[in-house]
């Protein structure tokens, strides 16, 4: 096993630089300070000379130090590097008001407090870096000019007589004036009289400021070729084939395979281009794409590349740690694969919020290795694992992806989607023979899996389908709903019963994945679908209170299905879990701990604090408040208020919201991810 660390991201682990996501901790927007000459790259140790952090400091570290490692007001209005700027405005906090935990002023558009700006200008270049033993550059165009150099691809194979080159590139074309566009185009492969081997790909990158990712995907033979690029949100062909993101400067394949082309092989291919445009600029233009180095002297093995993870992001605001985790089962392996598969390669995927990752291998039960492990995930520089010899995986094995995420200076939950603000849980695997495998994707939806029946509880795609026909309005579970449900009208006794029946009888309700998964196609994709769900919501709410209010509900399936999948008593699930990972007693887990460090007594820690500065007393302060300035009677303010605008009754608000984002008594989310879940899963890859 030989792991690649694309611009030295291993070298962090070796000199103990992963100390500099605390320090980050320390700064507003310090895990968000701009490269100054590395579009669209983050310089992750601002207060070093190294990039990643580590060794010695720049001015603003030597300042940052100084200050004893804390925002200060008088490190705030400094101008460490000398441009002009206070380290307050280069870091989003002009008005020097920033403290640890809160949101920035401005959180974009952040710049180098410790890189004098313009960089490359007569000023900057002669200004000092500070000296110290390890440091060999005297002035900041010397060390710039180490720091500005991009990595050049290497790949022996590609200079072999027999190799030659294909470049798949878009025409100019005028990037919207918008965060995030994909486009797609469609090539022809040029000779399909013989078979071929793609053994590498390097990006051509025209415009380095909004290029955030491309993939290569082979296309069915019929597929059509486009003269022009074509916004294509997540969709076109299906078979990944290739990548580049930021900070990779190529592929070079396994020497013992390559992706077949030609003849036997694919005859046509999209590259699909992620732009990023934060600042919506107006006037950009991007002509970027990819060269194919390919040989028609075939290699021993066809190749292709395997996506797993989880489609189902939600990460609430300002948390610490999410956790987001799927597993491949070994059903999956057995049901997909038709041999051993041989893994060369393999990658993490998330965005900014994801601080580590690592996909597991397991089998027969038991974990063997990691295939990838970061402890430190860097979204800005990739880390590729090489395998020389390959790791050999077999039907029956497998494959859990977990992926770690924090949200400490994000005001807003964030869910799953292909904008670069979005998140995302994939893991890559490069792997021969491509006949071995039947498809090229091996992820779940929450806790739901295609290739694994037993997640889905009789409630297969083939069971799905009468919810999407036009005929679902002539079922007997549509008309027994609909006759005695008026849509978000008053929940009478006859509805209340219509709906508990339904939820007992029907076995795609009686799934919670399945519940949501189907509420999401109804609401989206027939007028019949909305009305009913329009005519589920009516009691739902209903439900939901009665079973909080139950003292046993084990047994009882709509309440396991209201709660998500939770038996409720009391307010908590069977195991007293509150639904967000920690297992709760009277708002406390086991240890009496409410998650956030703090040793919890009905929802107090041993001095009666809530570990916000405010003493509490069943989860108010001494004059009965929240601590956000509003009045709280068992957990809600005189109104029902739970201090974030939701009216909240038993736990829930008016239309079942659980206050963080969360709408249990629908079990849906918003529209715009409803959307990015379930746009298929294969063109989420590396957005």
């Amino acid at each position: 096993m030989r792991p690649v660390a694309l611009l030295q991201v291993a070298l962090c682990l070796a000199c103990g630089c992963h100390g500099y996501r605390d320090y980050q901790d320390e700064l507003p927007n310090g895990g968000r300070v701009a490269h100054p000459c590395k579009d669209n790259a983050l310089w992750h140790g601002v207060g070093h000379l190294n990039v990643q952090g580590g060794g010695a400091r720049n001015v603003f570290g030597l300042d940052f130090a100084d200050a004893g490692r804390k925002w200060t007001r008088e490190l705030c209005q400094k101008d460490s590097d000398g441009d002009g700027k206070t380290n307050g405005q280069e870091l989003g906090d002009p008005q020097c008001t920033w403290t640890k935990g809160g949101i920035p002023e401005s959180t974009s558009g952040i710049t180098h407090p410790g890189v004098c700006d313009p960089y490359d200008s007569e000023k900057c270049q002669n200004t000092a870096v500070p000296s110290s033993p390890d440091v060999t550059y005297a002035t900041q165009a010397q060390w710039m000019k180490e720091a500005c150099v991009q990595a050049e691809f290497e790949c022996p194979a590609i200079n072999s007589s027999d190799v030659k080159q294909l470049d798949l590139r878009m025409p100019l074309t005028p990037v919207p004036q918008q965060e995030t566009t994909y486009m797609c185009m469609t090539f022809q492969w040029p000779d399909v009289t013989k078979d071929f081997h793609v053994i590498a790909t390097e990006p051509i990158i025209n415009n380095s400021y909004i290029m955030h990712h491309m993939l290569l995907f082979g296309c069915a033979d019929d597929f059509p070729v486009s003269a022009d690029p074509r916004e294509c949100g997540m969709g076109g062909c299906s078979d990944l084939l290739g990548a580049w993101a930021l900070g990779v400067t190529g592929q070079c394949f396994h020497t013992g395979a390559g992706v077949l082309m030609g003849k036997t092989g694919y005859k046509r291919l999209m590259i699909q281009s992620h732009w990023n445009n934060p600042q919506l600029h107006a006037h950009f233009n991007d002509s970027s794409g990819m060269r194919l180095h390919y040989t028609s002297e075939l290699r021993a093995n066809n190749m292709a590349m395997l996506m797993t993870g989880q489609n189902y992001i939600q990460i609430p605001p300002r948390s610490p740690h999410t956790l987001a985790t799927s597993d491949c089962s070994s059903t999956c392996t057995n049901n997909l694969m038709t041999g051993d598969i041989h893994i060369t390669t393999a990658a993490n995927h998330m965005h900014y919020l994801g601080t580590a990752m690592n996909l597991e291998l397991h089998r027969n039960g038991l974990f063997l290795m990691n295939l990838t492990n970061d402890v430190i995930y860097d979204y800005d520089t990739p880390k590729f694992y090489e395998y020389t010899e390959p790791v050999v995986i077999h039907p029956g094995d497998m494959i859990r992806t977990n992926c770690h995420f924090a949200s400490l200076d994000k005001a807003t939950t964030t869910f799953e989607g292909d904008a670069t603000s979005d998140e995302m849980c994939y893991g890559f695997l490069t792997f021969y023979p491509r006949e071995n495998l039947k498809e090229l994707q091996c992820t779940s939806w929450r806790g739901l899996s295609g290739c694994d029946p037993s997640t889905e509880g009789g409630c297969d795609t083939e069971a799905r389908q009468i919810f999407f026909k036009p005929a679902f309005n002539q079922t007997e579970l549509y008309k027994n709903l609909t006759s005695v449900c008026k849509p978000f009208g008053p929940c009478t006794t006859e509805c209340n019963t219509a709906l508990r029946q339904a939820m007992q009888s029907e076995p795609c309700f009686r799934n919670p994945d399945s519940l949501l998964l189907i509420k999401w196609y109804l609401l989206q994709l027939t007028e019949a679908g909305r009305h009913f769900l329009g005519a589920m919501a009516t009691c739902e709410l209903q439900l939901y209170k009665d079973c909080l209010a139950a003292t046993d509900t084990a047994d009882d399936i709509v309440c396991r299905n209201v709660a998500g999948g939770h038996t409720m008593a009391n307010g908590t699930d069977d195991s007293g879990n509150d639904g967000t990972g920690h297992t709760m007693a009277n708002g406390t887990d086991d240890s009496g701990n409410d998650g956030t460090g703090h040793t919890m007594a009905n929802g107090t820690d041993d001095s009666g604090n809530d570990g916000t500065g405010h003493t509490m007393a069943n989860g108010t302060d001494d004059s009965g408040n929240d601590g956000t300035g509003h009045t709280m009677a068992n957990g809600t303010d005189d109104s029902g208020n739970d201090g974030t605008g939701h009216t909240m009754a038993n736990g829930t608000d008016d239309s079942g919201n659980d206050g963080t984002g969360g709408a249990l008594a629908l079990q849906s989310t918003s529209l715009l991810t409803l959307l990015g879940l379930m746009v298929g899963t294969l063109y989420h890859a590396l957005s």
